[in-house]
Parts: structure tokens; sequence; C-alpha cells
């Protein structure tokens, strides 16, 4: 054998390079646990799959995700060191189980800020009871108990704007304003009480979150009289220890659509006190009787004087 031989068998010689096997892995366990997440939530929100499966179903898909994640960045230590192939799977992972850990991370950052609470009232003093949804909750839901003092001090202390709205209207007025607030955000009513001769009014409904459709049940009161009322709402999650700030979300939108309410009621009625005011006909006439008034006492002179 030639040198010449040895130098073209060298250099047709080819090197076999490995591929990471855990980077295939991770991107296959990634995909799978974000179709999982997916399916969870279309499963609950527009199927009978309960809340408390879908809850079990989201924690195994977070575990997951995260695994794919940790086993793609110990894959890709391992490429850079060993000069294996596989970094486009790696990526993959990475990418794939970040998206699908972005909403439960964003979730998770709230549950550290936001105190602990799945049940917000304005009225802890004087808490709001169920009647119609007590009987319609799954025996497995959070108990619909009154607020110990500490957690209701959490509350204030968290929320400091949410608390009783006093509207200085009659009962029955702001009753209908309530009404229509709570048909306006879309609150599904199961119960419905106006104020009658007690002036206490009352409306339960369910309302459900944006994503996966976690069902909350929610009171709301208007007591008072005919000159003012005041306007108290409690909202209680039915699964979970934390509600991640959904209640007092859905206290402060229902304040504020009856805010909306009372300020289109009130330009209303000044309108209408307008246009009693320019449609006055009686001028003319008062302003006859008045000369009038001051002729008799003329013709009362001149008989005087003669």
């Amino acid at each position: 054998m030639t040198a010449e031989d040895t130098i073209e068998r060298y250099a047709t010689a080819r090197y076999v390079v490995k591929e990471a096997r855990e980077a295939k892995w991770a991107r296959r366990i990634a995909v799978f646990f974000l179709q999982l997440l997916i399916l969870t939530a279309v499963l609950h929100r527009f199927f009978d799959l309960s809340t408390p499966a879908a809850l079990n179903l989201i924690g195994v898909s977070i575990a997951g995700l995260a695994l794919a994640v940790l086993i793609a960045l110990v894959s890709l230590v391992r490429i850079w060191f060993s000069g294996q192939t596989g970094a486009g799977n790696d990526f993959a992972a990475l990418i794939v189980g970040l998206i699908g850990l972005a909403l439960p991370v964003f979730f998770l950052s709230k549950a550290y800020l936001l105190p602990r609470l799945n049940d917000v009232e304005t009225a802890p003093t004087d808490p709001l009871q169920f009647t119609v949804l007590l009987d319609q909750r799954p025996r497995d839901a959070n108990p619909l108990t009154g607020q110990p003092p500490e957690v209701a001090a959490l509350q204030a202390e968290a929320y400091p704007d949410i608390g009783p709205m006093l509207v200085d209207r009659t009962a029955a007025a702001v009753f209908t304003v309530v009404a229509e607030a709570v048909k306006q955000l879309g609150w599904n009513v199961v119960a419905e009480e106006a104020p009658g001769e007690s002036g206490v009014g009352r409306i339960e409904a369910t309302d459900s979150t944006l994503i996966m459709g976690f069902t909350d049940d929610v009171v709301v009161r208007v007591k008072g009289d005919d000159t003012s009322a005041v306007i108290d709402i409690r909202s209680a999650s039915r699964y979970g220890k934390h509600d991640f700030g959904t209640n007092a979300e859905r206290v402060r939108a229902f304040y504020e659509e009856v805010n909306t309410a009372l300020e289109k009621g009130e330009k209303t009625v000044l309108e209408q006190n307008a246009a009693e005011t320019t449609e006055e006909p009686v001028a003319a006439p008062a302003k006859e009787v008045k000369k009038q008034q001051k002729r008799r006492p003329r013709k009362r002179r001149e008989y005087r004087t003669r």
C-alpha cells in the first residue's frame, strides 16, 4: 500500500456523530403535555369534565412541561461538551415547554403577590348568605362559611377599595340598576328578589372564568329605604384555596358597571328637567295677572280722589 492509498483511505473515512437521545425525548414530552393541558381546558370549559379532575390534570401537565424543559437544558449541556447532535430537538422542547408554562407561571406570580383568598365580600361583619346556590354547589366544593377576623383583615389590607357602596336613591331604583349591571356582565342569574316591605333585595348568580371556565358563585344584596340604599356583594370560588385575585376583580367590575349605569341615569334625569323648564307655557298669563293687579289699585286711588 502506497502513501497515496493511505491518504485516500483516511480522506474518505466517515466519522459517525451520536445523537443525544434525551433531546428527542424532551421534545416528545413537551409536545405531549402541552396537548394534555390544552385538551384539559377544552374538556372542562365546553364538556363535562369535573373541576377536581381538571385541576389534577393541570398539575400533571405543568409537572410534565417542567420536566421536559429540565431534560432539554441537561441535553444542551451534554451536546455542548460532547459534540453530539440534537440541539434542534432541545430548542423545540424549550419553546414548547415555555409556551405551556407561561400561563401557569403568570398565575403562580399572582399567588405569590396576592393573599390566599377564595371568598371576597364587602360586608365581612354582616356576611351575605347563599340560599339557592347553596343547594347547587357540589358537595366537595369549598365551604361557604363567614370570614374569620384574620381573613377579613387580610382582605382589607390587600383590597382596601372593596367595601359597601352607598347610593342616594331608593332601594327599588338601585335594585333595578343592579339587575341591569348583572345582565350586562353576563352572569347566570339563578335567583332574583326585588326589595319589598323589608327593603332588602337579593340576586344570586354564577360566573365562569375566561380561560378554564371555573364556576364561581355570586350574591348581591340591596338594602335601603325611600332615600338611600347600600349595595353589598360576595364572590366565592367553588374550588381551590387561592383565587388568584379573580373574585376581587369580579367585584370591581360589578361596581364599575353599576357606576356606569348610575351615571347614565343621572344624565337622563338632567335632560328631562331641562326639557321641562324650556316648555313652560305659563309665563304670559302670569304677566297679565300682574298687570291687572297693578291696574286695580290705580282705579281705587282715582275713586278715592273723587
